[in-house]
């Protein structure tokens, strides 16, 4: 084998290896937001919000 063959193919797998690996990393990426709003729709329950039950009585002039 010529060094420009082997140049070429070790180049080959260089990118190959890279592509794999960037496409691991987005599909990693993409399931961690989904499983993130997927916990955070589940998460949703209404919050008790404390009202004051006296009336205020308004200011006299």
């Amino acid at each position: 084998m010529d060094p420009a063959t082997a140049k070429t193919l070790v180049s080959a797998a260089l990118v190959a290896s890279i592509a794999l690996f960037s496409l691991m990393s987005f599909q990693a990426f993409f399931a961690q937001i989904v499983s993130d709003l997927r916990d955070a729709r589940s998460a949703l329950k209404p919050v008790p919000v404390p009202v004051r039950a006296d009336r205020r009585t308004p200011p006299q002039a």
